[in-house]
C-alpha cells in the first residue's frame, strides 16, 4: 500500500521562511530526480502520525508521481516537530535495503509469572524488492517465557525479501525481576550487668597511678603575644558561561 502526501517545487530558498509560512522544506533524490521540495506542515505532520518509516509514499509533485520512500526525518532539537525531511526514490526493478519496524503481539508467558519483557531493538535491517516491503513486522511473543528470547532468524519474511540484521541478533527476551537484597543493620553488643570488663579497660573508680612528679607545682610559663591580625585575600572567580 502506498501512501499520498503532496508537495510543490521550492520557490522559496530560506528554511526558516518556509517553516514561518507554516511549510516544511525537503528534498526527493533518486534516478531522474532531485528536486528541492516543500510540504503544507498539516499534511506531512499528519501523514507521519499514520506510517511507519519503511512505508511507500506516493509522492504528487507538479502533477507527476514518484515512488518514494523516507530517507531521513530532522526534528527540532528543543520542540521535536518535524523541520526537514528527504525522500528517496529506489531505482526501477531494483533491489533496496531498508530498516523495517516491528511490533510485539500478545503479552509473554513469562510475564505472567513476574518477567519483564525487553526490546532490545526496534527494527531489523532487509534487501529486496520495493514492492514487496512490509510496512510492520508482528513478533508473536505470546509463548516467551523466562529466560527465552526472539533472534532475527524468528522473523518471517515474503519471498524475496532478504534478512541483513544478523540472525543471532536478540529482539525480545524475557528475565526475572531482580530482587533488591536486605542488608541487616550490625548490631551492637550491649554489656550485661554482672560480665566481666572487656580487656583493657578500667573497673569503675580503680585508682589510676600518678605519673611522676604529679602534684608538684610548675611555675607559669611567659606565653609570647604573636599579632593576632591575618589579612584575608578575597579570591575572585570568573562568572561561569552559560551553554545553550
Amino acid at each position: 500500500m502506498a501512501y499520498e502526501l503532496s508537495a510543490e517545487i521550492r520557490k522559496e530558498k530560506n528554511p526558516r521562511e518556509l517553516r514561518r509560512q507554516g511549510r516544511i522544506p525537503g528534498v526527493i533524490y533518486g534516478p531522474g530526480a532531485h528536486h528541492l521540495i516543500a510540504f503544507e506542515r498539516k499534511d506531512l505532520e499528519g501523514l507521519l502520525a499514520r506510517i511507519t518509516r519503511s512505508s511507500r509514499i506516493s509522492l504528487k509533485l507538479d502533477g507527476e508521481r514518484f515512488d518514494t520512500f523516507i530517507k531521513e526525518i530532522q526534528y527540532d532539537l528543543f520542540t521535536d516537530t518535524v523541520i526537514h525531511l528527504d525522500l528517496y526514490q529506489p531505482p526501477a526493478q531494483r533491489p533496496i535495503t531498508i530498516d523495517v519496524p516491528f511490533r510485539l503481539r500478545g503479552e509473554a508467558k513469562g510475564r505472567q509469572s513476574g518477567g519483564v519483557v525487553y526490546q532490545l531493538r526496534d527494527a531489523v535491517e532487509v534487501r529486496g524488492s520495493s514492492d514487496k516491503i512490509p510496512e510492520l513486522i508482528e513478533l508473536e511473543v505470546t509463548e516467551l517465557d523466562i529466560g527465552q528470547a526472539l533472534h532475527a532468524s524468528d522473523v518471517r519474511l515474503a519471498e524475496g525479501i532478504q534478512l541483513l540484521t544478523p540472525a543471532e541478533a536478540v529482539l525480545v527476551t524475557v528475565l526475572a525481576q531482580r530482587k533488591e537484597e536486605v542488608v541487616a543493620a550490625p548490631v551492637e553488643a550491649v554489656a550485661v550487668e554482672g560480665e566481666a570488663v572487656a580487656e583493657g579497660e578500667g573497673a569503675e573508680g580503680a585508682a589510676t597511678p600518678a605519673a611522676p612528679g604529679a602534684g608538684k607545682e610548675e611555675p607559669a610559663k611567659a606565653s609570647a603575644k604573636a599579632p593576632a591580625k591575618a589579612q584575608a585575600k578575597a579570591k575572585e572567580e570568573p562568572e561561569g558561561r552559560k551553554k545553550k
